[in-house]
Formats: C-alpha cells, sequence, structure tokens
C-alpha cells in the first residue's frame, strides 16, 4: 500500500465541480491508473457490482466514495442506477470505466466548458486513453 499513500501525496488539490461515476467490477488492476488520472473531479463514486478482488478497497484508499449495486436483471442498470440515486453534488457527471483515463488537456476542456452558461453538456470522443 505504500505505493498508493505515495500516489494520494501526489493529487492536486484544486478541483474541479464535476462528479465522476465509475462502473466495476474485479478491476483492481486498471483502477488505479483511473482514479490517478481522475484526482481533478470533485467527487469520485465507484458504483461496484461485488467485486472479489481489491476494486473497493484500493478506490476509497484513493478517496472515492464506494457503493454497492446489486444488478437484479432488470431495469434499470449500473450506470442509470447511480444517475438517480447517488447524492451527486455537481450538475456535472463524467461517467468512466476503468480502463478509461482522462487526460490533463481534457479536464483543462471541461473545466472551460463547465463555466460558459451556452453549454449543457459536453461529448467525448468514444476513444479516451485505456490503460
Amino acid at each position: 500500500m505504500q505505493d498508493l499513500a505515495d500516489s494520494l501525496e501526489a493529487m492536486p488539490t484544486s478541483t474541479i465541480p464535476i462528479s465522476v461515476l465509475i462502473p466495476a467490477k474485479d478491476e483492481e488492476l486498471n483502477i488505479v491508473d483511473c482514479l490517478e488520472s481522475l484526482a481533478r473531479a470533485d467527487e469520485v463514486f465507484v458504483v461496484d457490482s461485488q467485486s472479489g478482488d481489491r476494486t473497493p478497497v484500493i478506490a476509497q484508499h484513493y478517496g472515492a466514495t464506494v457503493v454497492p449495486f446489486y444488478f437484479d436483471g432488470s431495469y434499470p442498470k449500473k450506470k442509470n442506477w447511480a444517475l438517480d440515486h447517488l447524492p451527486l453534488h455537481n450538475d456535472w457527471v463524467l461517467i468512466v470505466d476503468c480502463d478509461e483515463r482522462i487526460p490533463d488537456g481534457l479536464w483543462d476542456a471541461m473545466a472551460d466548458a463547465i463555466q460558459n452558461p451556452t453549454y449543457a453538456g459536453y461529448y467525448l470522443n468514444p476513444l479516451l486513453p485505456r490503460g
């Protein structure tokens, strides 16, 4: 866990008012790099489907709020459930898969966009960097 502690010390202190949702299950191999790329987000929720690995522990260590999700085979699925039920503090929500990374340039562009009252959303190219 020392590597995780070292990474936490390097995280930026100023954040952007964006809430991030990460759907996850058994993603301990991807979640560290993903969470490190989300350090500029105001809040991060990991919506976990009963991972059998260390995904929830790692996410909590990085300051994410881990929320258990139990899919019953019908609507709503994980992302829709999270949008409907989590106490999101921000108007802007970014959904990121564990194998995706948000580069600094994209954070800068999103920070600019959310300050512009003419924007109601932001389209991301589906070809985000993946781990």
